[in-house]
């Protein structure tokens, strides 16, 4: 339960009890921290997708592998190659840095990708999920992480309501 000593509630110069910064910290600290990494991995994503150029690659490789000793239905993982123009017009190969078991293309199939016109080989596939995804669940989180704090919140300000109400009866 909470503490008398004051780590947790404090009176103001009007005699109300209010929660302390510690107690602010505590409540709010795990949203605000997925929120930063969310916006942060958001903002991350449309800097990269806005500086990039989309082409048509063309599939010149698919490394295989298997994804785990632990996965009993011999899942195998696939990561493309793309060999695509660049912006001086001369050919480059780049990969996706994913595998998927869905990215088992074939040789000379082409696909829309999104390259970084200043790093070669640098591709993603254009679209939300391969370019904000992660960074919406992590604020998925946030919003989840923020509607338990909101309601914690009120319950502690409810609790230091309720001291205020108690001690005005003494």
């Amino acid at each position: 339960m909470i503490e008398q000593s004051g780590t947790f509630f404090r009176k103001t110069v009007g005699n109300i009890t209010v929660p302390t910064w510690k107690t602010k910290l505590l409540v709010w600290m795990m949203p605000a921290m997925f929120l930063a990494v969310a916006l942060m991995f958001l903002l991350s994503s449309f800097m990269w997708v806005l500086n990039a150029t989309e082409t048509t690659g063309t599939v010149t490789d698919v490394y295989e592998w298997a994804a785990d000793e632990t996965v009993e239905n011999g899942l195998v993982l696939y990561g493309p190659e793309f060999e695509y123009v660049w912006t001086d017009g001369s050919l480059t190969k780049g990969a996706l840095g994913l595998s998927s078991p869905d990215y088992n293309f074939e040789i000379g199939s082409q696909h829309r990708i999104l390259f970084d016109p200043e790093v070669k080989g640098n591709v993603r596939f254009s679209g939300f999920m391969f370019n904000y995804l992660l960074g919406t669940i992590i604020l998925s989180v946030a919003a989840m992480f923020g509607l338990i704090s909101l309601v914690l919140w009120f319950w502690i300000k409810s609790i230091a309501r309720k001291r205020d109400e108690k001690e005005a009866q003494i």
